[in-house]
């Protein structure tokens, strides 16, 4: 017997959000820096770490 990993699916995209207080989770943060043009704007102090209230 096969046991295939779970995926979720997530319903993000690039559309742009500005503000943490948009983001619901941290991993929902990393998609878009990692991801999205305008991603590192979550990123204020460069660490690598978005939306640090979140993560």
């Amino acid at each position: 017997m096969t046991i295939w990993p779970t995926v979720l699916a997530q319903s993000w995209s690039c559309q742009p959000r500005l503000k943490c207080s948009q983001i619901a989770s941290c991993n929902e943060a990393r998609w878009y820096l990692e991801n999205c043009p305008w991603g590192g704007k979550l990123d204020r102090d460069s660490d690598g770490i978005p939306c640090e209230s979140l993560c």
